[in-house]
């Protein structure tokens, strides 16, 4: 029980990511251009602004994504941990 056995499984973080607030941003782009009516600009220049930001953004996290993805290791080793025979004992009646 002294020996520390060795790690089967390993721990993959994403790389970070500017895309969800790229994201949120251009959601905020489409709702003013459907509610603010001629506020600087007409509405359509926010919501298009707005739409380039969207699918800018879901095109990036989803190629990222794919390729996290695609970078992870496919096969881990198949190590057991097996319990010697004699450490069990017959239950007894209390």
């Amino acid at each position: 029980m002294s020996q520390i056995t060795k790690p089967t499984e390993t721990i993959q973080l994403p790389a970070p990511s500017w895309g969800p607030a790229v994201f949120a941003v251009g959601v905020l782009g489409l709702v003013a251009g459907t509610f603010a009516n001629d506020f600087m600009f007409p509405a359509w220049c926010y919501a298009a602004v707005g739409f380039f930001f969207v699918l800018f953004s879901l095109r990036s996290m989803i190629r990222k994504g794919r390729r996290a993805y695609y970078s992870l290791p496919r096969e881990q080793e198949d190590v057991r941990a097996e319990l010697p025979v004699e450490s069990f004992s017959a239950p007894t009646a209390e």
